[in-house]
């Protein structure tokens, strides 16, 4: 659970409402993070707000039952806010994003596929720009420019492979 759908269908799935309630329930799940959270000047972590949202739902679904559920929700609010946060702290640093498994595919691809094309493509393009010049009109254009993006070339795919030293499948 990573993005806010994800945190609001969480949210939609604790709370135990009638089917009237239904869509007002959905539309509270949309910005139930910032009401609740508006006030705060610091961060929860993941599980902490895994919680945060599991009691917010229960209480609304508690709520809903002796009352209008569009005065259900402020007073889950009000709760929140007067019960300091329902006792979880708060951290000055913002948690640690957590990638799906997804994500580190991608993200992996995502640097085999632009290590290829920076040293293949773009490095090597001018690599055989400067070096043709270089040969048809040796005295307008400097060999350097060549040796430069040659280096440049063989240095990034040295770093590129001390970077990834430890990569395994």
């Amino acid at each position: 659970m990573k993005t806010e759908k994800e945190f609001s269908e969480f949210f939609v799935s604790h709370c135990a409402h009638e089917s009237k309630q239904a869509d007002f329930i959905v539309t509270i799940s949309k910005t139930y993070w910032k009401d609740l959270t508006s006030h705060i000047l610091g961060y929860f972590n993941y599980e902490e707000r895994l919680a945060i949202t599991e009691k917010a739902a229960q209480q609304l679904s508690l709520r809903c039952k002796n009352a209008v559920p569009t005065e259900a929700w402020p007073e889950v609010i009000r709760d929140f806010v007067n019960e300091q946060s329902w006792g979880f702290a708060t951290t000055t640093k913002k948690p640690p994003y957590k990638e799906t498994e997804q994500q580190k595919i991608f993200w992996t691809l995502f640097k085999f596929i632009w290590a290829f094309f920076q040293s293949m493509i773009i490095l090597k393009t001018a690599v055989y720009y400067f070096g043709l010049e270089g040969g048809n009109h040796p005295d307008q254009t400097s060999g350097a420019w060549v040796w430069l993006f040659f280096s440049l070339s063989a240095s990034s795919l040295i770093f590129f492979a001390y970077r990834n030293r430890h990569y395994q499948d």
